[in-house]
């Protein structure tokens, strides 16, 4: 194997090697390195953990639920269930998870000096003032046109539209690169404090900060106990969303089902 192919192994600040792949494997096997330690061969643009760059699952340090000793240099992350944020979120229109991405972003920060999730996060919510103003300017506009319905009018509207239109996708656009900027932070800066989340893309575009609290409240398990199983929890939120959406689709189904009656009662 050349030089060119072989991996250095990276621990407290220094490098150590290269090492082939082969000896890394058995030593990975008798326990003598972490499969979780960074590592880096030649081409590579940053140094990755070591078991990204053998192909390795999961990490053995991590069979059986127990994680390394790394587990306490990890600062705190927020611990707050997600269910909690989601009840109190009912009560005041949002507000509390408003905050609380704020508080997730902070933590990032943390363990990610060069995240720009709470940048992200201000731009919408500076952007959300402004949907509003133009809202108000569609209420206004559309007041008017009942009275001078001419095409000025209509176009005065229409621009308004637009532009809450654009105003709302930028805000939303601003949200979700804080969420998956929060979300790979994690996944890249983890890895060096010895544990490997599974953040599901998907899962986070629908629901947002709730999933990735429940991702840091995991962490948060993980730094007090070192545990890993079980993992962060990811089939509740598609089975609250199955539940809600099957209550939405019943109760438009006797909406219908009421008006249809109504008619022929008629």
């Amino acid at each position: 194997m050349s030089e060119e192919s072989k991996i250095w192994i990276g621990r407290d600040g220094q490098r150590f090697g290269p090492y082939d792949e082969a000896t890394l494997r058995t030593w990975i096997n008798e326990g003598k390195v972490s499969a979780l330690s960074l590592a880096w061969r030649d081409g590579m643009a940053e140094w990755r953990p070591l078991h990204e760059i053998l192909g390795i699952a999961v990490p053995p340090p991590m069979v059986g639920g127990a994680a390394p000793a790394l587990h306490s240099d990890l600062p705190a992350p927020p611990d707050l269930h997600w269910a909690i944020i989601f009840v109190v979120d009912l009560f005041v229109g949002g507000l509390m998870g408003l905050v609380w991405q704020f508080v997730q972003a902070s933590w990032i920060k943390k363990i990610d000096p060069a995240s720009r999730a709470t940048m992200w996060l201000v731009i919408s919510v500076c952007l959300l003032p402004l949907t509003w103003v133009v809202m108000v300017g569609v209420m206004l506009n559309q007041s008017y046109t009942a009275s001078r319905p001419d095409l000025g009018a209509v176009a005065g509207v229409m621009a308004y539209f637009g532009l809450f239109f654009v105003l709302g996708v930028a805000m939303l656009v601003c949200r979700y690169v804080a969420m998956f900027s929060m979300a790979r932070s994690m996944r890249e800066k983890l890895p060096a404090y010895g544990l490997v989340p599974e953040i599901g893309g998907v899962t986070l575009f629908f629901f947002t900060h709730y999933y990735l609290q429940a991702q840091m409240t995991w962490v948060a398990r993980w730094r007090r106990t070192g545990l890993v199983a079980p993992p962060a929890q990811k089939a509740v939120f598609w089975v609250v969303f199955g539940v809600w959406a099957g209550l939405m689709l019943l109760f438009l189904m006797l909406v219908w089902a009421a008006m249809f009656a109504s008619y022929h009662a008629g």
